[in-house]
């Protein structure tokens, strides 16, 4: 007598061949679902981080203009409101420096940058220098004021404008 190996054979009806394909096609809609989704709130994040990066670029581009003005209004001689003049041109500069360092957070890294950082220092700087004239209070202010000046048209040229 021959024995004879006998492979299990799984027989499918076709009843429970409907069910699969039922459960497959359902499976594949919820995934088609969810990819389309997905893809909406991607786009929506792209818009969002766009406004975000266009609003930090416009309030900057508003402090420059901003600090430029103040820096246009003050003498070449040190007057009663030149320190209080000085004072705002110095918190554009802080604000500046803020919104440059919350884009750059934001965006994950330096493709957030607004301005290069030796803008700051350069403009910082110069202010320094105009706080040393100030104290002196002799001496005219006339160089300082036009460097501190072209530093900041240099800032504001450097963005992006909308």
């Amino acid at each position: 007598m021959m024995y004879r190996k006998t492979t299990p054979r799984f027989q499918v009806s076709i009843a429970d061949l409907k069910m699969h394909r039922k459960i497959l096609f359902l499976i594949c809609v919820v995934l088609l679902i969810l990819s389309i989704g997905l893809g909406v709130l991607l786009v929506q994040n792209m818009g969002y981080q766009r406004k975000v990066a266009m609003q930090f670029e416009q309030r900057m581009y508003s402090a420059s203009a901003a600090a430029i003005d103040e820096v246009s209004r003050l003498n070449s001689i040190v007057t009663s409101n030149y320190s209080a003049r000085l004072a705002r041109v110095r918190q554009y500069v802080y604000y500046m420096d803020q919104l440059n360092t919350m884009s750059i957070s934001l965006a994950g890294g330096e493709s957030g940058r607004l301005v290069r950082a030796d803008f700051f220092t350069t403009l910082n700087e110069d202010l320094d220098t105009m706080d040393d004239l100030l104290a002196l209070s002799t001496t005219s202010t006339l160089d300082a004021r036009t460097k501190l000046q072209n530093h900041l048209e240099e800032l504001q040229a450097s963005l992006r404008r909308q």
